[in-house]
């Protein structure tokens, strides 16, 4: 009984993710195929013709623009049990799911914005079916006298593309299913009518809350953290501020602006990703628009959905930089640490942070940033460290493979006494304790390890005077 219930609860959530019109149809791509397929065979059956006929007009045998177009969509199970003309076909089609797009929405022009299986409409009194190829497929007219059939076989048939028709817009069934393109990735986008990037227009205090699209620079305003949610949607935040890229108010009309706005989880700031790669449309679930840029302003907004340029992006995903591998080799108290790295794919610069060991919830003890180089050398006094390489670019950050451990120990070429390192121990050395003291002349970190002379671990006047007292015999040894 649980395998069973199992295998129907799978099924269930197979079918919600297609589209399901009123009469109960499982409707995909296929489906709008076999209504193109079924236009074609059937004008390519010259016993249908042209007529108005009612007894006629029904395949029995012949057709009116309107009766083909609604049997083409009958053919793979649409009821459509009114539609009867040009003039209900609209209201018709759109109860069973279909979308209808005005003329002021989509360029009739050309078919470069049409799609196989579009019903080109004009509701005052003609329709026909693009079948893609620049072509459409319908009834036309009857041009043999009311002989049954197709005798010169122009009566239904399909041809060139035109809008002499003067067609008043298209209903199209949304076939289209939101893709997974991936899981929490970072990526530029790209229009690719104009080669510009989407890009966040707020400051750092996250004013001026817009988005437009610029030339490409893949700076941090362009790069966008895509993360998909339960649903199968995306919330696209800017790396620049996080702020989500977000439909103005909600809006639900062609030209509702597209800014970014404090992250949320309203369907604003949830966009599902249709299409193909290179060619993905990216639309909000809080409408039926898609992303669109105005062409006049270089603005980002919602517009009709109807296959323009001008609502194709490419999503061009980011690599996060590759770790590296840190080497060492010590210095001493008075000469430099060496460590070096090597250099990674998609970096563009390295933090060095060093530890003293023991000590790595503190704060680092020495932190480089912004190295372009893969090598640092550097100054440390006597003492256990431990030191990682984070590789940087506008995406992240990515810590090195390895925590690279050393030690600094006190120079062997000096004795203890010895604090200006000039190889013997004079009364030079208690005056250099001394101006150290007064502030006059700080010690480095080599010269201090030499400066301790009472081995106490701390650097004071009983130090100078332990050297004068060596120097006149008072204390054998330092």
């Amino acid at each position: 009984m649980r395998k069973i219930f199992s295998v129907l609860l799978i099924l269930i959530l197979i079918l919600s993710t297609l589209a399901i019109p009123a009469s109960g149809l499982t409707v995909t791509q296929s489906t709008i195929d076999k209504v193109v397929q079924w236009a074609i065979d059937t004008a390519a059956d010259d016993t249908h013709g042209y007529s108005q006929a009612y007894d006629r007009r029904w395949g029995t045998p012949d057709y009116d623009c309107a009766s083909f177009v609604i049997c083409a969509y009958r053919s793979v199970g649409f009821k459509l049990s009114n539609a009867a003309h040009c003039g209900n076909i609209k209201d018709e089609f759109m109860k069973e799911g279909f979308q209808w797009i005005p003329n002021t929405q989509i360029d009739m022009s050309t078919s470069a914005q049409l799609k196989p299986g579009d019903v080109l409409l004009r509701i005052s009194g003609h329709t026909e079916i693009y079948i893609g190829d620049n072509k459409q497929c319908g009834a036309h007219d009857d041009y043999d006298g009311n002989v049954r059939g197709d005798t010169y076989g122009n009566e239904v048939c399909p041809y060139t593309y035109s809008n002499r028709s003067n067609w008043s817009g298209v209903l199209r069934y949304p076939v289209d299913k939101p893709l997974d393109i991936g899981t929490d990735f970072y990526a530029t986008i790209v229009n690719n009518s104009t080669g510009k990037a989407v890009t966040n227009t707020s400051d750092e205090n996250c004013e001026n809350r817009n988005a437009i699209i610029e030339p490409l620079t893949n700076s941090s305003n362009q790069i966008w953290k895509f993360e998909r949610r339960e649903n199968g949607s995306y919330k696209i935040s800017s790396v620049f501020n996080g702020l989500a890229l977000d439909v103005t108010g909600a809006g639900t009309t062609s030209g509702t602006n597209v800014g970014v706005y404090f992250s949320s989880d309203k369907p604003a700031q949830q966009w599902n990703v249709f299409g193909e790669s290179g060619k993905y449309r990216l639309k909000p679930l809080c409408n039926n628009l898609a992303l669109d840029v105005n062409k006049t302003t270089n603005n980002l907004q919602m517009g009709t959905d109807n296959n323009s340029a001008s609502q194709y992006f490419s999503i061009n995903i980011m690599s996060a930089p590759q770790s590296t591998y840190v080497e060492c080799k010590a210095g001493t108290s008075l000469t430099q640490t060496a460590l070096w790295w090597n250099m990674t794919l998609y970096t563009d610069s390295y933090d060095l942070l060093i530890w003293e060991s023991g000590k790595t919830e503190a704060e680092p003890y020495v932190t480089l940033t912004g190295i372009t180089d893969t090598f640092a050398q550097i100054e440390l006094p006597k003492g256990e460290y431990l030191a990682v390489v984070y590789s940087n670019n506008v995406v992240g950050s990515t810590k090195s493979i390895n925590t690279v451990e050393f030690t600094v120990e006190k120079d062997p070429n000096y004795s203890l006494g010895d604090v200006d390192l000039d190889g013997e121990i004079s009364v030079l050395d208690a005056a250099a304790i001394q101006l150290h003291l007064v502030e006059t002349k700080p010690l480095s970190f080599g010269q201090a390890d030499y400066a301790d002379t009472d081995k106490d671990g701390e650097i004071s006047v009983l130090d100078a005077l332990r050297i004068q007292m060596y120097l006149v015999n008072k204390v054998p040894k330092l």
